[in-house]
């Protein structure tokens, strides 16, 4: 797999954790017309290696990927030193069935159906201007 250049960039990097490529594109999209680099993984496994790689600024993750699921994405991202600290906003469906400790890991927990401009003000709350 080829990791994107964003190391050299002036802007905030968000991995964006989503399996519906549509899904995923309007993400990528609205948070690349708002300033920020926005890196699509649409696996477990990938979010993993890109976010030990690319250390972004915030990761959102959805719940229910093929193959290694957003629980245990969580989970390795914050057992890894290196990913711990990265604030992680689940965007998902399924955000009832969260246990109650991996929400103490989170950022911040949207439902699906989104609102676009919640999402947006989410990100910017978090990790503040897209420029570092």
């Amino acid at each position: 797999m080829t990791v994107p250049e964003v190391e050299a960039s002036p802007k905030k990097t968000v991995l964006v954790v989503e399996d519906d490529e549509d899904v995923s594109s309007l993400l990528v999209a609205l948070l690349e017309d708002r300033g920020y680099v926005a890196v699509p993984a649409l696996d477990g496994r990938t979010a993993i290696e890109l976010a030990g790689k690319l250390l972004p600024h915030l990761i959102t993750l959805d719940l229910a990927l093929p193959g290694t699921d957003g629980h245990e994405v969580l989970e390795r991202l914050k057992a890894d030193p290196r990913t711990r600290d990265i604030p992680v906003v689940v965007i998902s469906a399924f955000t009832q069935i969260l246990p109650a400790g991996d929400r103490k890991k989170l950022a911040y927990l949207l439902g699906k159906p989104f609102d676009v401009s919640e999402v947006l003000e989410i990100v910017q709350l978090t990790v503040g201007s897209p420029y570092v």
